[in-house]
């Protein structure tokens, strides 16, 4: 996911998290439901905040957006 960061020379660093649909067995083409993630690297992900939307990268070009609706510590 491209949440912002940038790397030593200035290009864009996308972030790893794992992705869950709450809900739903499956996620089609088109259709939009509530997601969970949980980042590989918590501490890139600090600088987010509710309302924040961020792309989605399978791959090239952007598979979808998340707006971010609550924000809960990690789990240790």
């Amino acid at each position: 996911m491209d949440i912002g960061n940038r790397g030593a020379g200035g290009e864009r660093e996308l972030s790893i998290a794992r992705l869950w649909v709450e809900y739903a067995q499956e996620l089609g083409p088109g259709e939009t439901a509530d997601v969970r993630l949980a980042p590989l690297s918590p501490e890139r992900w600090r600088h987010l905040k509710c309302g924040d939307v961020i792309p989605m990268h399978e791959a090239r070009p952007v598979a979808g957006t998340a707006t971010v609706i609550e924000i809960l510590p990690p789990h240790t």
